[in-house]
């Protein structure tokens, strides 16, 4: 090399200790950067601060209400109602598609990630041999170790992982004690699969022969680890939550709902809940709401609002089906109600010149079975959570429907109205309200979200102390490499001016002989 130099060998500047903390710091770091980026995005969805907050809705939905206690009769506020409470049903509807939405996106990054994980594990295997054969050879293999060294890095960023050298020179990777590359073998490979029963995310290392290894609750760090962890664990908890505020919303409505009465009563009413088998008992019909042993009543009026027949109705969920309860119902009257199963729902139909009424009167007629509510039967809402949940479409085709009275034939009964709006104060859900609960939900969503843009702040500034301390060690300065170029330089020219001083005094001396 040059002229008249002999390079024995070029030894890098490293530190392994140092590397692997690097390693482990960066993997840390990427899994807040992930995590962070998803909650300030659910952060976003269940903004409380404007007009599309949860909060709002549901207070403008119990003002609703209230609105019509105050005047029962009115059909301007039962109209009003009903575009209130569509308004809350699509906030709820809208949210829970976001959440999907989110769902489905980190899919795709988890199978993007899955996909450079193993793209990576292939050029360290690769790596591994090329560094082996380098040595074998007399070669060195720095400039190889330091492109693996990144490539390990760059794996750091994706998943949590451990590094460890054999004797000569290959490294293995390890996620949770399973090997992702073991020296020159790359013949394993991750793969992330979802489990549509827990609906969840279940990742797996894989190998030639196709033994499965499960390491999901290993991976705990990298961008996969934050993927991972708010896809199978923030937003499943968010979506449940949210979920369990809309049947409980549902549910509580249309409990009381269903054992009132409008300013019209019934001559057909369809449920709204769909059994899968109407055969088997209620119990494990696949209802989403329990039905519990008791009865409910059935009242018949003439179109001139005379009394003609009410009936009692018994259930056992344990031992009726929905067909059994159909003809429990039709062997309860002679020809005024006649009931039947439709694609799975209960359908009640009045005969020629009778009209049906499930008023609770003073109590004495209401429904302990919860069946009315759990079919949906004189329902307000539909469905059964919060992508379902929506307003009966008989109530707005029909205003006069909406069961603002608890007992029959009286002018003015705001009774089951205000039943209704007390529900605002009444803890139903987990021992606590629905506005608590609401906003327990997105409370907890903004401290996760705070939490992890701190712990972000925190992992970067540990990182870059991490990278400073490599460059004290292994870095180079350009700075200091030049003066170190000049001082070599005037070395010279001084080594150099001795010469030719010398040089002169000698040629002087001999002159003078």
């Amino acid at each position: 090399m040059g002229r008249g130099v002999k390079v024995e060998g070029i030894r890098r500047f490293y530190d392994r200790f140092l590397t692997l903390q690097l390693d482990r710091q960066q993997s840390t770091k990427s899994y807040w950067e992930a995590r962070n980026e998803i909650l300030r995005h659910l952060e976003d969805v269940f903004n409380e601060t404007d007009d599309r907050g949860l909060s709002r809705a549901m207070d403008q939905f119990w003002r609703a209400w209230h609105d019509l206690a105050l005047n029962p009769q009115g059909y301007a506020e039962r109209v009003s109602l009903i575009g209130v409470a569509k308004g809350l049903a699509e906030n709820i509807n809208y949210k829970v598609r976001q959440l999907i939405d989110v769902e489905e996106d980190l899919e795709g990054q988890i199978t993007l990630v899955v996909q450079e994980v193993n793209r990576l594990a292939t050029e360290v295997a690769r790596l591994n041999v090329q560094i082996v054969e380098s040595e074998a050879r007399g070669q060195g293999a720095n400039d190889l170790r330091d492109e693996r060294d990144r490539l390990i890095r760059q794996l750091s960023e994706y998943v949590n992982c451990s590094v460890f050298e054999d004797d000569y020179g290959r490294v293995s990777v390890l996620i949770g004690g399973s090997p992702l590359v073991e020296g020159a073998s790359s013949s394993w490979r991750m793969e992330a699969q979802e489990v549509a029963a827990e609906g969840r995310i279940h990742i797996y290392l894989v190998s030639g022969s196709g033994t499965r290894v499960e390491v999901t609750s290993q991976v705990t760090g990298g961008k996969l680890g934050g993927l991972l962890g708010v896809r199978n664990g923030d937003l499943v908890g968010v979506r449940q939550q949210l979920d369990n505020f809309a049947r409980a919303l549902i549910y509580q409505v249309n409990r009381l709902h269903s054992q009132g009465e409008g300013l019209q009563r019934y001559t057909q009413v369809t449920g709204t809940i769909r059994v899968d088998d109407p055969t088997v008992p209620l119990a494990s019909a696949g209802l989403p709401f329990e039905v519990q042993s008791g009865s409910f009543w059935i009242r018949v009026f003439g179109t001139d609002g005379t009394l003609v027949r009410e009936e009692e109705i018994a259930v056992d969920p344990a031992s009726q089906s929905l067909e059994d309860l159909a003809s429990v119902i039709n062997a309860a009257f002679s020809g005024e109600v006649t009931a039947t199963v439709t694609e799975g729902r209960l359908q009640l139909e009045a005969g020629s010149g009778y009209e049906l009424s499930f008023a609770r009167e003073d109590g004495s007629r209401a429904d302990s079975s919860g069946a009315l509510a759990a079919l949906g039967v004189n329902a307000f809402f539909t469905g059964y959570d919060a992508l379902t949940i929506g307003v009966n479409s008989a109530l707005e085709a029909s205003p006069n429907l909406i069961a603002a009275a608890a007992y029959s034939d009286t002018a003015g009964d705001n009774t089951n109205a205000l039943a209704i709006a007390e529900l605002e104060g009444q803890a139903v859900l987990e021992g606590t309200t629905l506005r608590d609960y609401c906003a327990s939900l997105v409370g907890g969503i903004a401290v996760g979200c705070q939490d992890s843009e701190r712990r972000l702040e925190f992992e970067e500034a540990m990182l870059q102390s991490l990278e400073n301390r490599r460059s004290e060690i292994s870095g180079v300065s350009l700075d200091e490499e030049m003066i170190n170029l000049m001082k070599f330089q005037r070395a010279y020219e001084a080594a150099a001016k001795v010469i030719s001083v010398v040089d002169e005094m000698l040629a002087t001396l001999i002159s003078l002989r």
